[in-house]
């Protein structure tokens, strides 16, 4: 996926949330399901009452890594406080999922009290911690 993708994919996310603020409710925003549907080659952003938010095409040779790409793009739109909405409630998260809408998988959290940790902290951790305890019990 090159720049001009991104910056499609970073659109498609900010009018998904202009769309959430125009529909006509009073409801909180904590969700944004994100499915590929492969019959048209497009990615479709649910709110969490699954309501289309938007719907843009993806090129058939940009789907493989998706889900990275969408990570990257709403990790940056998290750093620009994008989602520091009136609306937008903690804990807010941004999944990929299937037709179903079940979890393939989680691509942003956000929450003021909870820090998830991802893998490449988890696979350092294990011996760090063996190295201080060996190091502490010398």
């Amino acid at each position: 996926m090159n720049a001009i993708q991104s910056q499609l994919l970073e659109i498609a996310i900010k009018e998904s949330l202009k769309n959430y603020e125009l529909k006509d409710n009073n409801n909180s925003l904590s969700d944004l399901y994100l499915y590929h549907d492969s019959e048209d080659n497009s990615l479709v952003i649910y709110d969490d009452t699954d309501f289309i938010l938007n719907r843009i095409q993806i090129p058939e040779d940009q789907i493989f890594n998706l889900a990275f790409f969408l990570r990257q793009v709403l990790q940056k739109a998290g750093k620009e406080r994008l989602f520091d909405k009136e609306y937008i409630v903690r804990p807010f998260s941004a999944s990929l999922v299937d037709k179903d809408f079940v979890v393939i998988e989680e691509l942003f959290f956000l929450d003021d009290d909870t820090i998830k940790l991802n893998n490449a902290i988890w696979k350092n951790i294990e011996k760090d911690l063996d190295d201080f305890i060996e190091k502490l019990l010398q």
